[in-house]
């Protein structure tokens, strides 16, 4: 079994246009995460999916690798499926879909994500982390989710779960770092599911998954990232990055 990282990555963001060419202290906010990713030392190839040719120049002057994608893909999952097609996988090998916009990612947590397909029956994987910011559990913006006895994801969500009788928030929840690995077979079957319903309530293309009756397994890890969606987002990321040296 092989590993790859392809990061999806598009010019048309809508709340942010242009956001991975954001500049992140000296380098293109894309370039910051596929150095993060080449840092886990486990990948067999990092590639960057792309619809514009400025990303993908970007990225090949920082001596990495693009590949050109159609603009007209409804996720980023569907972008990562193409270019998994122009790859040499075997169905066994393991794509690890990291979005283009977490440069603080850790190369420790990709390590312990990977790692979950040693069991073999494990076909699609994401991490998740303890959280008891009572701000940060309230929020909409970050998704919670909900493990069973063996680890696999029960339900993912932008409301507090699980929820008190009383109406109260939690004390702590388990919050979803949105980077998603897959073998290759399975990949291929998440991308021709039609968009299922709960996905359309919540917003949360996973829940496609699990209502298709596909297995998610949670690997918790010690190592909370940080995604940037908007521009005062960007200015916490440069902040951050230049306390912590990059984030590590």
């Amino acid at each position: 079994m092989s590993a790859w990282c392809v990061i999806p990555a598009r010019w048309g963001s809508e709340r942010f246009p242009g956001k991975a060419l954001a500049d992140l202290c000296g380098a293109p906010l894309v370039v910051r995460v596929a150095q993060a990713a080449a840092n886990a030392g486990l990948f067999k190839s990092v590639v960057v999916a792309t619809d514009d040719k400025r990303i993908a120049d970007a990225v090949a002057a920082a001596g990495l690798k693009a590949v050109m994608t159609s603009p007209e893909h409804r996720s980023g999952t569907d972008r990562v499926a193409e270019a998994v097609g122009r790859l040499k996988l075997s169905q066994e090998d393991v794509v690890v879909n990291l979005q283009g916009d977490e440069p603080f990612i850790s190369p420790a947590s990709l390590v312990e994500l990977v790692g979950a397909f040693a069991d073999p029956a494990v076909e699609m994987a994401t991490l998740a982390h303890h959280e008891t910011d009572r701000g940060h559990i309230s929020d909409p913006s970050v998704v919670k989710l909900l493990v069973d006895g063996k680890g696999d994801a029960l339900y993912f969500s932008r409301a507090p779960i699980p929820g008190n009788r009383d109406g109260s928030t939690p004390p702590e929840v388990l919050r979803h770092i949105g980077v998603y690995a897959f073998r290759k077979a399975a990949l291929a079957r998440f991308v021709a599911l039609p968009k299922g319903r709960l996905e359309e309530h919540e917003g949360l293309e996973q829940l496609r998954a699990l209502e298709a009756g596909m297995k998610i397994r949670v690997v918790l890890t010690a190592h909370p990232s940080f995604g940037v969606d908007t521009p005062p987002q960007m200015e916490e990321a440069r902040r951050r990055w230049k306390e912590t040296e990059g984030g590590r």
